[in-house]
C-alpha cells in the first residue's frame, strides 16, 4: 500500500502500473507523465548500481559539502525512485527526516527497514508535471534530484524548479544529477564478424574447396544508402520517442538557464563524458569433444553424476559478492573506505591475465585485445610502461557559476577519485546506458506502428521493410529481433566475464564442441580477431555517457 498525495489514501501498489508486451510500465497518460522507461527489475537495478558509483566517488551521499557537518534536518528525494539515494542518506544523516516523491509506488515497503530509519521516511507519490508539490513553502532546507531527465518535457523545467524553490526554506540547497540520453552505438566492423555466423547458410562449398554463392532475388525496395551502423534504425525510434514527448536529449545543456534563473547562488560542474570501455578480450575457444563422445553420453546411466567414481576438483574459493541492494547500501561506502576491491577498484596491481587467443597465428593481435591490465604472460619491463588512457573527457567550457567561483565548481565531481577506477568501470557506464535504450522498447514500438501506419518513407531509409501486408505480429516479431540483436551485441561488447575475472571470478569453461561446430567457432574467431585491427581511436573516445552536476542555493532573505 501507498500514500496518494491527491487524496491522502492508501492505494494497491499495482495499481499504477500496465503491462505491456511482458513489461511494466506506469499507467499514466503519456502527455501527463512522459516517462517511457520500462519498471522492469532489471531497470530499477540501475538507479541502485549508479547511486554505487556516486558513492564510491563522492564517499558520500551528497555531492553538497556542507560547512561545519551540518547536515539537513529536512530533505526531500524528488523522483527517488526505489529509494536508494533516501536508505544511505538516513545513514549519513541520523537527525534528518526525509520524504520521497515519485510518480509510481515502487519503493522499499517501511515495513522492511529498521526502525530507527524506518521512523524518518515516508513515501509520497504524485505527478509533479501536472500539479503542485504536496509541501508548504521552506519546509525543506535540502532536495535531491538524479537522472529526471527521461521524464520532463523542456518547457516543464522553469516551472518544476520554481517549485522546488518553493518548498526550499532561505539558505536551502538543491542538488541536481542529470545525464544526456545517448544511444550507444556499435561500428559495422565490431558486429559484422557476429553475423558471419548467419550467412553462411547462402553459399555451397566443395570438398575441393571451391564454393557457390547463392544469389538473392532482387528487392522490390529502392537503393537505400549504407546504414551508419548497424542499429540505425533503433537509434532513429529511441530519440524519436523523447523528440516526440518534448523532451531535450542534452539536458545538461539547458539545465542551467532554467536553473539559474530561480537560483542565485549556482554551482555548475562541467560535463563529464565517459568513453567508451577498451575492447575486451575474447574468450578461449572450447575444447574439442573427443571422438567417441556420443557413445560415452548414450552408454553412462542416468544418474552418472552420482554414481561416477571420479574425484571431486578441488573448489575454487569463492569471491566476496557485491550486492547492489537497496536495502543493504551500506556495503558501497565500506568497500569504498577499505582496500577491498569492488567493481570499481583500479586491479592494474592484481597481475591479472585472460584468455585470448588460441590459434597461434592470430597472436600477434592479441596486445591490442587485453584488458587495461598488467598481464602475467608478459615481462614485467613491458607492462611497467603501460599508459593507462583517460576514462573521461571534461567539457570545462559548459562550467559555470555565479559568486561562488569557479573552483567550487571543479569540486563538485572528484576527478581524482574517478581517475583511481579500473578501465573495466567503463563497461558500468555502457551498460547503464544501453539498458536504459532496452527500458523504452515499448515506447520504440509504438513509435514504429505510428511510422508503419502514417509515416512509411522513414522507415524505408532505415532499411525497414514497408509491406503493407505485414502484419502487426509480423512487425512485432520483428522489431523484438531487432532488439534482442542489439541487446547480445552490446553484451559482447561489455564482456561481463572480463570484469567478474577482474574481481577474482574464474571464468567458466565453455562447453566442449564436436568438430563441425568448433571449425565454425574458429572461423567466427578468426573474423573477430582480424575485424578489430579496424578500430580507431575515434571508435574507443566516443562518449557512452555524459552526466553533469548542479548545485544550487535559496537567497536567504
Amino acid at each position: 500500500m501507498a500514500l496518494d498525495s491527491t487524496g491522502g489514501r492508501r492505494v494497491p501498489r499495482n495499481r499504477d502500473f500496465l503491462n505491456k508486451h511482458g513489461h511494466r510500465h506506469h499507467s499514466y497518460d503519456p502527455e501527463k507523465a512522459p516517462y517511457p522507461l520500462s519498471y522492469d527489475r532489471q531497470v530499477l537495478e540501475l538507479e541502485n548500481l549508479d547511486h554505487s558509483f556516486v558513492m564510491h566517488v563522492k564517499k558520500s551521499a551528497s555531492v553538497v559539502q556542507f560547512p561545519g557537518h551540518i547536515f539537513p534536518r529536512h530533505s526531500l528525494d524528488l523522483g527517488c525512485g526505489g529509494g536508494t539515494w533516501i536508505l544511505d542518506a538516513a545513514k549519513e544523516w541520523p537527525d534528518c527526516k526525509f520524504v520521497g516523491f515519485d510518480l509510481v509506488d515502487i519503493q522499499v515497503p517501511i515495513s522492511l527497514l529498521e526502525p530507527e530509519i524506518a521512523s524518518r521516511i515516508s513515501w509520497v507519490h504524485g505527478n509533479f508535471l501536472t500539479t503542485k508539490l504536496p509541501f508548504d513553502d521552506d519546509e525543506f532546507d535540502h532536495v535531491h534530484m538524479h537522472s529526471l531527465g527521461r521524464g520532463i518535457p523542456e518547457n516543464k523545467w522553469g516551472v518544476l524548479f520554481e517549485e522546488v524553490n518553493r518548498v526550499l526554506r532561505p539558505g536551502g540547497v538543491v542538488e541536481v544529477l542529470e545525464d544526456d540520453i545517448l544511444f550507444p552505438t556499435l561500428p559495422t566492423w565490431f558486429t559484422a564478424p557476429l553475423r558471419a555466423r548467419n550467412k553462411r547458410s547462402d553459399s555451397v562449398h566443395y570438398p575441393n574447396g571451391s564454393h557457390h554463392h547463392s544469389d538473392k532475388p532482387p528487392s522490390s525496395q529502392p537503393d537505400i544508402p549504407p546504414l551508419p551502423h548497424d542499429h540505425a534504425l533503433l537509434e532513429s525510434l529511441y530519440y524519436a520517442v523523447f523528440e516526440n514527448r518534448f523532451i531535450n536529449l542534452r539536458p545538461t545543456a539547458i539545465l542551467p538557464i532554467y536553473f539559474t534563473s530561480n537560483f542565485r547562488q549556482v554551482i555548475s560542474a562541467p560535463i563529464v563524458h565517459f568513453r567508451m570501455p577498451t575492447i575486451p578480450p575474447l574468450q578461449a575457444l572450447p575444447q574439442p569433444l573427443p571422438p567417441n563422445a556420443l557413445l560415452m553420453e548414450a552408454s553412462l546411466p542416468s544418474d552418472r553424476s552420482e554414481t561416477t567414481s571420479q574425484p571431486h576438483a578441488p573448489l575454487t574459493p569463492r569471491p566476496i559478492a557485491i550486492s547492489l541492494s537497496s536495502t543493504n547500501s551500506s556495503a558501497t561506502s565500506k568497500s569504498a573506505s577499505s582496500g577491498e576491491s569492488s567493481l570499481f577498484s583500479n586491479m592494474e596491481s592484481s597481475a591479472l591475465s585472460y584468455p585470448t587467443t588460441s590459434p597461434a597465428d592470430c597472436s600477434p593481435h592479441s596486445q591490442a585485445l587485453s584488458c587495461d591490465t598488467a598481464n602475467t604472460s608478459g615481462s614485467q619491463s613491458r607492462t611497467a610502461h603501460v599508459v593507462k588512457k583517460p576514462l573521461y573527457i571534461v567539457d570545462s567550457s559548459a562550467a559555470e557559476s555565479t559568486s561562488m567561483g569557479v573552483a567550487a565548481s571543479q569540486s563538485l565531481i572528484p576527478l581524482g577519485e574517478i581517475d583511481k577506477l579500473s578501465e573495466r568501470s567503463l563497461a558500468m557506464h555502457l551498460y547503464f546506458s544501453y539498458q536504459s535504450v532496452l527500458a523504452c522498447q515499448e515506447a520504440m514500438y509504438e513509435e514504429l506502428l505510428d511510422r508503419t501506419r502514417n509515416r512509411t518513407g522513414q522507415l524505408t531509409e532505415w532499411g525497414w521493410d514497408t509491406d503493407q501486408e505485414l502484419s502487426e505480429l509480423e512487425s512485432r516479431t520483428k522489431f523484438e529481433i531487432l532488439v534482442d540483436r542489439y541487446k547480445r551485441d552490446m553484451q559482447a561488447r561489455i564482456s561481463l566475464w572480463c570484469s567478474l575475472a577482474e574481481l577474482g571470478w574464474s571464468v567458466p569453461p565453455r562447453e566442449a564442441m564436436s568438430k563441425a561446430e568448433l571449425v565454425e567457432e574458429e572461423r567466427l574467431y578468426r573474423a573477430m580477431l582480424e575485424a578489430r585491427q579496424l578500430a580507431s581511436e575515434e571508435d574507443l573516445y566516443t562518449p557512452c555517457r555524459s552526466v553533469r552536476v548542479f548545485v544550487g542555493y535559496k537567497d536567504i532573505l
